[in-house]
């Protein structure tokens, strides 16, 4: 039976568990007391285990946001920074790295996913101080292989700077193991906490780069401000949203409680391949290129914009499911279902049976 309110698989913001939403619920605390630097301090200290990082801070805003404030401590006006786009996130993140670098931008098709035989030719020819990418390319559902092609770029003597938006926590990664300096997810993702704080973390060469500026672009985003502060008391330079910072902190809770990050990335593994083989099975062939998918969101291709406009009407309409849209190449006769978060098997197959009812007619 469908639940009443409806079932949501969008790629974020994804529905928020009744104990991570009454989190947010608890007596409001200034962010200059003793229990914020306890909050604050707990989070942090989580995070940087979970991202293998030598830093890492949680600044109020968007995951744009969050990147924005790498490219912008990291990257000056006259470096060089190599980025590698495959669909509109990684196009988002070029024009950022344009208003703060000098961007030499190589794109890659639509649905197809970069590896290190695809990159390595634009590493080697780039001369590049900076290499910036996508792990998940969320618009077309395609997983890049960032890990050879970091520890590649790493071995040229660049600096890296990855959008995980919506990889973690439902793909394997650590940021010493995969030779990332900077990357940045979003609480509306993976981790399922309610949307509004970007998630930042910094290798030690990350750190040595921003902490020696004497000029940062920006007085919110300056990430020497953040670590000045919180190495004074565990806490934020400016007012955090309190409330939000308590729903992040259960929703960790929650991660944990349930196996914590490698049984994340299987639960999400998962359900991937479950959604993948059903889809096939009906015939729908998959935005991303083979052996590229997503764990966390997958596109699949109608056979024209007004069956993919069907299909995404009656599920909304018969079903009460909500799924989106795909974007660039695939915007008019594409799909994607959202596995992220806390989601559950049963509502993956509601949507995946409603689909195969829709089709039958």
């Amino acid at each position: 039976m469908v639940n009443v309110m409806g079932i949501l698989l969008a790629p974020g913001p994804v529905p928020v568990l009744k104990e991570i939403s009454e989190a947010q619920c608890k007596e409001m605390i200034t962010h200059r007391s003793g229990d914020f630097t306890k909050l604050y301090g707990d989070i942090v200290t989580r995070l940087k285990a979970y991202f293998g990082a030598e830093e890492a801070y949680v600044i109020t805003g968007s995951g744009a946001l969050g990147l924005e404030t790498l490219i912008l401590n990291l990257c000056e006006k006259n470096d060089r920074v190599l980025c590698l786009p495959n669909g509109e996130f990684g196009d988002h993140q070029a024009t950022t790295v344009k208003v703060y670098a000098d961007a030499t931008v190589e794109r890659l098709e639509d649905g197809k996913g970069w590896n290190l035989e695809r990159a390595k030719p634009h590493i080697d020819a780039s001369r590049a101080k900076v290499l910036a990418m996508v792990y998940n390319e969320t618009s077309m559902g395609v997983r890049n292989d960032i890990k050879e092609i970091c520890h590649y770029a790493k071995s040229k003597g660049m600096l890296t700077i990855i959008d995980g938006i919506s990889a973690w926590p439902g793909t394997e990664f650590n940021m010493e193991e995969y030779s990332v300096d900077a990357f940045v997810t979003g609480s509306q993702k993976g981790i399922a906490a309610p949307p509004g704080m970007a998630l930042v973390g910094l290798s030690k060469e990350a750190v040595g780069i921003f902490t020696k500026r004497t000029f940062i672009p920006s007085y919110y985003c300056d990430l020497r401000r953040h670590k000045k502060r919180y190495e004074q008391d565990q806490q934020t330079p400016n007012t955090p949203a309190v409330t939000l910072f308590w729903a992040l902190q259960k929703a960790f809770d929650v991660m944990d409680g349930k196996g914590g990050l490698p049984a994340a990335v299987k639960r999400h593994k998962e359900a991937s391949l479950h959604v993948q083989a059903r889809l096939k099975t009906m015939g729908f062939p998959l935005t991303a290129e083979a052996g590229f998918e997503s764990n966390t969101v997958t596109g699949f291709v109608c056979k024209d914009a007004e069956g993919a406009k069907g299909i995404k009407a009656k599920l909304a309409s018969d079903y009460q499911i909500k799924i989106v849209g795909a974007r660039g190449k695939f915007k008019d006769n594409g799909l994607r279902i959202a596995h992220m978060g806390n989601f559950e098997m049963k509502d993956l197959d509601a949507c995946l049976d409603g689909i195969e009812k829709i089709i039958r007619g």
